[in-house]
């Protein structure tokens, strides 16, 4: 399985995209407080209110039922509606809430069954949803987007986030001082040193779960076609041509 990944990888130059617009009512519509909308598809509409509470603590209620939530210290600043599934009946509450930096926001959903509030999950953006009940998740990582997937079990009221071994890269650097490509993560052998003013494509990442983007490794196709794994930190130093940013 390895070693298919990695020659698709190495037989395509890949390119970053710009991360895609939030679904329409969704994350980037104005949040509001109080609504009155059709969330469990029986054609009458719930009474939808928010109460933010102290240190991002919230209530929300629909109908009868109410959920406790809480964002962390966040600033609650309301909800929006949202679809993840049209071909279901139900409607989801997405709850907004603002940190000091875009990379603190978070945005909780829910869900309503009739008789109760389901917490569904939070993420830390709404990149992506189509109304197939997939949700895609783009995280800044300094010079490129780390692209999540998210799957709604409607079974389980429950947003679950797919595994992914690698994560799409697709950016290109020069090199500005060499320096080695290791044969895997987890060895010191070294398949190729990169060439001074070449061109390297930087094609895939695999991020540890609480490592900061330095701490990435970075699999990388030298000029000469030939793949290795670099951690993030000298990839920086020691190329130049990445789309650093914040």
């Amino acid at each position: 399985m390895k070693t298919s990944l990695l020659a698709v990888l190495s037989s395509a130059v890949l390119f970053a995209a710009a991360p895609a617009g939030a679904q329409p009512g969704a994350q980037n519509d104005a949040p509001v407080k109080s609504a009155n909308v059709d969330l469990d598809g029986d054609g009458k509409p719930d009474a939808v209110s928010l109460t933010p509470g102290a240190d991002g603590k919230f209530t929300l209620k629909v109908g009868a039922a109410t959920v406790q939530g809480n964002a962390a210290g966040n600033e609650v600043s309301g909800f929006t509606v949202v679809d993840l599934d049209t071909g279901d009946k139900w409607k989801e509450l997405l709850v907004h809430s603002v940190g000091d930096v875009d990379d603190d926001h978070r945005f909780f959903l829910y869900g309503y069954d009739g008789k109760g509030v389901k917490p569904l999950g939070d993420v830390r953006a709404l990149t992506e949803a189509k109304g197939n009940g997939i949700v895609l998740v783009d995280t800044w990582m300094g010079f490129w987007h780390r692209r999540e997937k998210y799957a709604l079990d409607r079974k389980a009221w429950k947003l679950n986030l797919v595994p992914q071994e690698l994560y799409a890269v697709g950016v290109e650097a020069t090199v500005k001082k060499s320096f080695p490509l290791a044969q895997s993560r987890t060895g010191s052998a070294v398949v190729a040193n990169t060439a001074q003013g070449s061109k390297v494509q930087v094609l895939a990442a695999s991020v540890a779960p609480k490592g900061d983007w330095d701490d990435v490794w970075y699999l990388v196709r030298s000029s000469s076609g030939l793949l290795g794994w670099v951690r993030g930190k000298a990839l920086v130093e020691f190329t130049e041509g990445l789309p650093l940013a914040g």
